[in-house]
């Protein structure tokens, strides 16, 4: 189904749970996850059901993110059930990976066609530094035990000041993965950590492997995906002499990619979210709806999609002071108080573990 804009919208992000096993101080800075314990979790039953109604308006890549989409109860079975539905092209999934080890064989026989491993540094002492856990070592192997298996692997690394760049890509190409480095986003602790993508990569590649080759993925299938990255793919690529594996950059504020999205969110508490850059959301399913059967409920979702796709923005607002959010509060004597927040403010306010990023 195309958007207002005639953007292709044929990929999904599920959060299929809240919780994380991780801390990492940009993502979640208040701790909220110590305990592990999930405040919203979707059921495999309603992520089927969903992804049913989402493949009739042609949507047909998904891909099972967080919090930490592993610590869900029934991941595996999930993803066999989702690889079942028709018109279903690709699932993938997003993890941390600490847990990967023990889910690799299970995911591979459920049919998963690729995984991006979330790792923003290989040093032990500044992984815990960043995560408030001592697990680099159960990363590395949930690594290794998805290669083994055959399982297509990329890692995602977030852009900090910090960030050795150097260090991330010869540990990918020592794996033979691709890697991705991705611009911080101005969401919560993204306003004082974010770096020049660009400048901070390939600088700092160049120094060591000399001058890069821009990849044209036009036409070309994306290694690791499962489908073909000029359609689906937010990363520009490039390759250095000297390394088999390609590096990208998923540039939101430098490299605004808007006029090519084409997804659409689903929070883990059954909301959706047309733009990560956004605070808007909508219901996916009314509290208040009752059905009589599973055809009436996958109507309801399908024109909750459809709602969604057409609320899109033209392109995301992350730090557009000229957009205004309108926020109405109660006060003691019941009455209303309306207040008028810049885009800027509420985006900073937000923490990306509540979000699905």
């Amino acid at each position: 189904m195309r958007d207002r804009f005639g953007r292709e919208i044929d990929y999904m992000r599920i959060s299929v749970i809240d919780s994380c096993n991780l801390n990492c101080y940009y993502c979640n800075p208040q701790d909220n996850n110590k305990n592990c314990q999930a405040i919203n979790t979707l059921s495999v039953k309603k992520v089927l059901c969903i992804v049913r109604a989402a493949t009739r308006l042609g949507i047909t890549h998904f891909r099972l993110t967080g919090g930490e989409p592993l610590l869900h109860p029934q991941i595996d079975e999930m993803v066999s059930q989702i690889k079942k539905i028709p018109g279903v092209r690709s699932v993938s999934l997003t993890t941390n990976a600490v847990l990967l080890a023990q889910h690799a064989k299970q995911l591979k026989e459920a049919g998963i066609d690729s995984i991006n491993v979330s790792l923003d540094t290989i040093d032990a002492s500044e992984y815990e530094h960043i995560t408030k856990k001592p697990l680099l070592h159960k990363v590395e192997q949930g690594i290794d035990a998805a290669i083994e298996c055959g399982i297509r692997v990329k890692i995602n690394a977030v852009l900090t000041p910090q960030t050795d760049v150097v260090a991330l890509t010869r540990y990918a190409s020592k794996k033979g993965t691709d890697i991705r480095f991705i611009e911080m986003m101005p969401v919560g602790e993204g306003h004082i950590n974010g770096v020049e993508p660009y400048e901070k990569v390939i600088g700092s590649l160049l120094e060591v492997y000399g001058t890069p080759c821009h990849i044209d993925t036009e036409n070309r299938e994306e290694i690791n995906s499962g489908y073909n990255n000029a359609d689906n793919g937010p990363a520009e690529y490039y390759s250095f002499h000297g390394l088999d594996i390609r590096v990208g950059l998923i540039q939101a504020i430098h490299g605004k990619f808007c006029d090519t999205c084409n997804r659409i969110r689903v929070t883990a508490d059954g909301r959706l979210m047309p733009c990560l850059g956004s605070s808007v959301t909508m219901d996916l399913v009314p509290d208040s709806c009752k059905f009589t059967d599973d055809l009436e409920k996958d109507f309801v979702i399908v024109q909750a999609l459809k709602a969604a796709i057409k609320a899109k923005p033209g392109c995301h607002n992350f730090n557009d002071n000229a957009v205004t959010y309108t926020k109405t509060t109660e006060t003691k004597t019941v009455e209303t108080k309306t207040t008028e927040l810049k885009a800027a403010e509420v985006n900073a306010a937000r923490n990306m573990s509540r979000i699905g990023g």
